[in-house]
């Protein structure tokens, strides 16, 4: 879960942007694939612009006195699984798998607090992102909504009503496993990603050598089972063309060769890259865990940066677009 404050409320703008994606949307992550984008769908769909309804709902509640500054406005949670357990199901399952997992924050936490909850069907594995104004007790409470003891109670229960029917594992009670937040989970599928890529490099490699060497068993057997001539003149016709046959046939498995060690150097390449990404998105996760003010107020300023207006000959004064 990740929590947006009052005093930080411009990070809501780049998350509901990252979550409901426009025809403006344009992302610096790899794994989204904008080709698939249109077929993301909401199972809640916002009324309004996040802050827009999260102020709406704020000012219904008989509050005593200002919102402070660091007030929790916002919690964010990212519902899934692995891609095996997708595999499984059928796009009308799917959708129910989503629903239903609305629904159970729905009834716990109040359907009028649910600012939106989007399923994400164009990155590697499909998940739900649902935001929700923190309300109990009509007050604005995160920090008593979502106690230690109560996210460990939510993760339990979750569990019993809704993870069962879909036979998903809980997690082991009591672990010292973290949590990852959302920029840890986008690190750790765009890591699976390049490891899957260069499992596929390595099957394709293996696939072609398998299709070259029965090619040649299979050519050599034909040429085995040709009656041998009798007469000298088709003798010599025949040692003539075995042996332009034989230099047409090194020369042949020269270039299979030279086919053979390109791929090998592109698996080891995508190993390479698997790894280098590996190692990157670790050190990401790690900054992120043990400075997050720092790293918020970093990224605050670069897409400060980036949203700066063009110049008079249509240049930008910084490079790139905003995203994720």
């Amino acid at each position: 879960m990740k929590k947006y404050n009052n005093k930080k409320r411009d990070n809501v703008t780049p998350i509901e942007k990252e979550n409901e994606r426009d025809e403006n949307y344009n992302p610096d992550n790899p794994q989204i694939d904008l080709s698939r984008t249109s077929g993301n769908y909401h199972t809640v769909y916002p009324k309004r612009g996040y802050m827009g309804y999260i102020n709406e709902r704020i000012s219904t509640l008989p509050l005593k006195r200002k919102v402070r500054s660091d007030a929790v406005l916002m919690c964010s949670f990212i519902i899934g699984s692995d891609g095996n357990f997708f595999i499984g199901l059928t796009p009308s399952e799917k959708r129910q798998f989503f629903e239903e997992a609305t629904e159970y924050f729905a009834e716990r936490y109040g359907r009028e607090n649910i600012i939106s909850a989007v399923v994400h069907v164009d990155e590697t594995t499909p998940h739900l992102h649902l935001n929700l104004v923190p309300i109990v007790g009509n007050k604005l409470s995160a920090k008593q909504l979502f106690t230690r003891a109560s996210l460990r109670e939510l993760q339990t229960d979750f569990h019993e009503k809704f993870g069962k029917r879909w036979g998903l594992e809980r997690g082991k009670p009591g672990s010292q496993a973290k949590h990852i937040d959302t920029a840890e989970f986008k690190a750790k599928t765009i890591i699976e990603r390049a490891e899957k890529q260069a499992s596929e490099t390595e099957k394709q490699a293996k696939t072609k050598a398998e299709e070259y060497l029965s090619g040649i068993e299979s050519s050599i057997e034909a040429e085995r089972d040709k009656p041998i001539p009798k007469k000298k003149k088709a003798v010599e016709a025949e040692i003539v063309s075995l042996r332009t046959e034989n230099a047409a046939y090194k020369e042949h498995i020269a270039i299979k060769n030279r086919d053979t060690d390109y791929l090998f150097e592109q698996l080891q390449k995508a190993e390479r890259q698997g790894k280098a990404n590996d190692t990157a998105y670790k050190m990401v996760a790690d900054m992120i865990s043990a400075y997050p003010d720092e790293f918020d107020a970093l990224l605050k300023k670069a897409r400060a940066k980036k949203s700066l207006p063009t110049s008079f000959n249509g240049n930008r004064n910084s490079s790139g677009k905003g995203g994720k």
